[in-house]
């Protein structure tokens, strides 16, 4: 509901500027009209034209209205000055001063109308209408930072200031047409060259604020990660070292309360913590936390990074960067409680590359984030990855080395872990990843490699397991049709007794997880995607039937499946630190292009806040979305458990994730404990975003890293 009216709020918001410019504009010359006639038509356009600036202000405030019913932080700074400080002083003005005396015109002009109409009163309403306005016009250049408040007195002075402006504008006019000033006129000719030479001027400083805001948004060529602002928690921010930090221990506090702390660059902040005392300890850098050296491993793989022409199972053709020379790359199997040695190849053409086992909660040292945990693996160069596999269930691997490029060509494959104690067997195990390839003949969604109707054979009575991979940077729908089913594991983590379910829609986050179990009937089932349906995977005993697919259900609800068990810590727990994470977007420079920036607290890359942790606290993170797309939040090295959904506490399973996805006007909490020191990359999913500054990070205290971004490695971490 909020994204609807996001759009339809956003779409108003563009016409509102030239409606009300084109009112203030008619109700201007209605004074220098030749005849009553031409007056009183005039004065009808504009009385249509103010109307119609009327009804689309108060849409503004329709929606105004309704999106702060779902929830007030969703309009609590931008919009309360484009819609209420801005938006109303020349909207009530005009339908107080100047709306009567029009519309009185527009019924009976008489010859006295004309040196009425062109009083101040009337003609200064609907222009400082569309000055207003036009922040609306202009809403996404206004920064969405938290802190919006502490600029409502300078929007007001530029109201004010516009006000003064066009009412001194409005008497000088007005004084020349009824003859009563004795200024000097002057000649058309200098009129012309007045105005031509103010335009040069104000668009010579435009061009020269714009170059320079093109510049400093350029990235260093190299710089660390810990460049940005730290963020103890409780709100409170300073700016780390561009080089690193060791950082120092904070003390005192339980959830809120803050206690004072002092990071690399001698600043005092705030801090809260668990444990008292403020002994520093010795700097850790994330190249010392590494997976077990010592040991044979239980599994061994070769991960080669290569090019390859393939073909998909319509014809089409995929210029890919492959695994092993197959999208997705070749399953990684192995067991809980395995050691575990991967070895990266890379045989690309002048393209460095990293791999990064999502949801696996390794050692910081073998995340293999390029530029914060590791340097890119150059062409010719080899990496070896060693870790004991502490998860079960269904996971994936991906590049981390320009992953908005590199993941969408595809270097990304499938995890499995099984128990080390099967529990639960099935007959079929298949692992589906879905994911648009960029093809011969335009973009396709495939599950796999399969573009069209996959048929498969199951014999009524098999025990099935389907394990469904996102690996899209997109929101993606799929449906089961002709089964009833349940849905045993979100994001690789179990689901404590889950209930049986028919007809519904699954949505699941780019990079998220769902694996679904069911018995095979003696009819067709067909799996299928929302944004794909002639393709999926028709099961049937003879493995030619198939039925078509259904998306008309309601979606599955996450917060109220399956039955309550015993956690750590819930919705009503106290936590050491609190982070406020606020998903916005708004327009201007990154990096010296022109974008629509996707920022966290108002903060892009690699200035958003680093959400600065110590070892043993339990952390709780509220995530909103304020934007007009998804985020698929992804924490590394950690699993979060999810406390509430707008505010709502979870009825069902308790629900343990990696990416959680928060869609346009959700507020989500989570939390997790902080046991795996390190710096840990967390940033939206859709790496399209993360390209565009939504990327952030949870950093250890105590912890540093040698790696950097850019530089002689070619380090991109996003």
């Amino acid at each position: 509901m909020y994204l609807a009216i996001s759009i339809f709020d956003f779409i108003v918001s563009l016409v509102l500027f030239p409606v009300w410019l084109l009112a203030a504009l008619t109700v201007r010359r209605l004074a220098t009209r030749p005849d009553t006639r031409r007056l009183r038509r005039g004065a009808r356009i504009a009385v249509v034209l103010t109307v119609l600036g009327l009804l689309l202000a108060a849409g503004r405030l329709l929606t105004f209205s309704q999106m702060a019913g779902i929830n007030w932080a969703l309009v609590g700074d931008r919009r309360v000055i484009t819609t209420l400080l801005l938006l109303l002083p020349g909207v009530l003005a005009t339908l107080v001063l100047s709306l009567p005396k029009v519309w009185s015109a527009a019924r009976r002009s008489g010859p006295e109308e004309p040196i009425a109409l062109v009083a101040p009163r009337i003609t200064v309403p609907p222009q400082l209408a569309a000055f207003d306005a036009l922040g609306g016009f202009f809403e996404k250049f206004l920064p969405p930072d938290r802190s919006a408040a502490l600029n409502y007195p300078v929007y007001g002075l530029i109201l004010i200031a516009g006000a003064c402006w066009l009412v001194f504008r409005a008497r000088r006019r007005a004084d020349r047409l009824t003859g009563r000033t004795t200024a000097p006129q002057r000649t058309r000719g200098r009129r012309v060259a007045v105005r031509l030479g103010t335009t040069i001027v104000i668009l010579g400083v435009l061009g020269t604020l714009v170059t320079l805001e093109a510049q400093r948004s350029r990235f260093p060529d190299t710089f660390s990660m810990m460049k940005g602002t730290m963020d103890y928690g409780g709100g409170t921010t300073f700016a780390a070292d561009h080089e690193g930090h060791g950082g120092h221990e904070a003390h005192g506090g339980h959830d809120g309360a803050s206690a004072t702390t002092t990071n690399a660059l001698g600043t005092t902040g705030h801090s809260t913590g668990n444990t008292a005392g403020t002994a520093a300890a010795k700097a850790l850098g994330v190249d010392t936390l590494k997976g077990p050296r010592a040991g044979t491993p239980d599994r061994r793989f070769t991960l080669t990074a290569q090019e390859a022409t393939i073909k998909l199972a319509s014809g089409r053709t995929v210029d890919a960067w492959t695994f092993n020379g197959q999208i997705p790359g070749p399953e990684l199997r192995m067991k809980q409680g395995e050691l575990v040695e991967i070895t990266l190849v890379n045989k690309l053409k002048d393209t460095p590359v990293s791999t990064h086992w999502h949801g696996l909660d390794v050692p910081n040292g073998e995340d293999g984030v390029a530029g914060v945990t590791q340097d890119a693996v150059p062409p010719g160069g080899t990496y070896t990855y060693r870790f004991q596999v502490k998860e079960r269930g269904t996971f994936w691997y991906h590049s981390h080395q320009s992953s908005s490029e590199q993941v969408q060509r595809g270097l990304f494959g499938p995890m499995i872990i099984d128990p080390a104690q099967q529990t639960r067997p099935v007959d079929q195990d298949v692992t589906v990843q879905a994911h648009t390839w960029d093809t011969s003949q335009g973009s396709t969604l495939a599950l796999g490699t399969s573009d069209t109707l996959d048929h498969r054979t199951a014999r009524p009575g098999q025990k099935m397991r389907l394990r469904l991979v996102n690996s899209d940077i997109l929101t993606r729908t799929f449906s089961l049709t002709g089964v009833p089913y349940t849905i045993t594991a979100i994001d690789g983590m179990d689901i404590n007794e889950p209930d049986e379910l028919t007809g519904r829609r699954l949505v699941i986050a780019g990079a998220g997880r769902l694996d679904i179990e069911f018995t095979m009937p003696n009819t067709p089932v067909r799996l299928a995607s929302e944004d794909a349906k002639a393709a999926g995977i028709a099961f049937s005993a003879d493995g030619k039937g198939t039925l078509e697919p259904r998306f008309d259900g309601p979606e599955f609800d996450k917060a109220s499946y399956g039955k309550p068990t015993a956690q750590p810590f819930d919705a009503r727990s106290t936590f050491d630190r609190t982070f406020d994470l606020t998903l916005d977007e708004w327009l201007g420079f990154y990096n010296g292009g022109f974008a629509l920036r996707q920022t966290i607290n108002g903060k892009v890359f690699p200035d958003a806040p680093m959400l600065m942790v110590k070892e043993g606290e339990t952390i709780r993170v509220r995530f909103l979305n304020r934007g007009q797309e998804d985020h698929p939040m992804h924490l590394h090295g950690h699993h979060v458990l999810v406390l509430s959904h707008n505010g709502k506490p979870l009825t069902g399973s308790p629900i343990w994730q990696d990416t959680v996805l928060v869609r346009p006007g959700e507020a989500w909490e989570v939390a997790f404990k902080a046991d795996n020191p390190g710096i840990w990359m967390d940033h939206c999913h859709n790496f399209t975003h993360a390209q565009l500054g939504m990327v952030m990070h949870v950093a250890y205290e105590n912890v540093t890293t040698p790696y950097t971004v850019g530089g002689k490695n070619g380090n991109r971490p996003d």
